[in-house]
């Protein structure tokens, strides 16, 4: 067991929208960042949400059936470093990929001097850099929500190309009374997500 905890927001199991192939989703909690218009603002208050010992978690992630690997977000995966590093290197042990989206850059990361940065990077082998920046939005290919991010294939990961024209960019999932979604979606998604959410809420009601 881990002496270090990690703040966690949500989990999501078998998304197909957070990276290639279907992946458990982790949305860590805190981001000092908050950039505007960031789809994710419940995210960003530094507090304690679902503390979770990574290794453990790490270990029943990599027992999701038919998922690849696993894919962090948030919040900022990086100012939990070391708890994300451990839940990494658990995952990976078992044969399966990492990925994250991060709001620092590439270089950032690299030249950062914590080891619990360097050792959280090397335990990744997919990486989605840059801050949002809503003036730069984009419909996402790649899963960039913004055209200045960055996509960056570590430890020899690949994805075809037949693998990122298939890949959705919006999910949608009902659990008892409410309806999230995940993904990238543009003003059209949104736009039916709202009318789909006040059908439920309707249906809800009703019955």
């Amino acid at each position: 067991m881990s002496e270090i905890l990690l703040n966690v927001a949500d989990i999501r199991h078998h998304s197909h929208v957070n990276g290639p192939g279907v992946r458990s989703v982790v949305w860590v909690q805190g981001c000092r960042r908050r950039c505007p218009g960031c789809i994710n603002p419940h995210t960003h208050a530094h507090e304690p949400v679902k503390l979770l010992d990574p290794q453990q978690l790490g270990r029943q992630l990599a027992e999701v059936r038919d998922t690849v690997g696993i894919t962090l977000s948030g919040g900022e995966p990086f100012e939990q470093a070391e708890a994300c590093a451990i839940l990494a290197e658990t995952v990976k042990k078992a044969g399966k990929t990492v990925m994250v989206f991060t709001g620092f850059s590439l270089d950032e990361i690299r030249a950062c001097d914590e080891p619990a940065v360097q050792r959280f990077l090397r335990a990744t082998d997919l990486i989605v850099a840059g801050p949002y920046v809503q003036e730069l939005k984009c419909e996402s290919k790649m899963w960039r929500a913004s055209s200045n991010q960055t996509v960056h294939f570590l430890n020899g990961s690949e994805v075809t190309e037949d693998e990122l024209l298939d890949t959705p960019v919006i999910e949608v999932q009902a659990d008892g009374g409410t309806l999230s979604y995940t993904g990238f979606p543009d003003p059209e998604d949104l736009t039916w997500f709202d009318r789909l959410g006040s059908c439920w809420h309707e249906r809800n009601r009703i019955s």
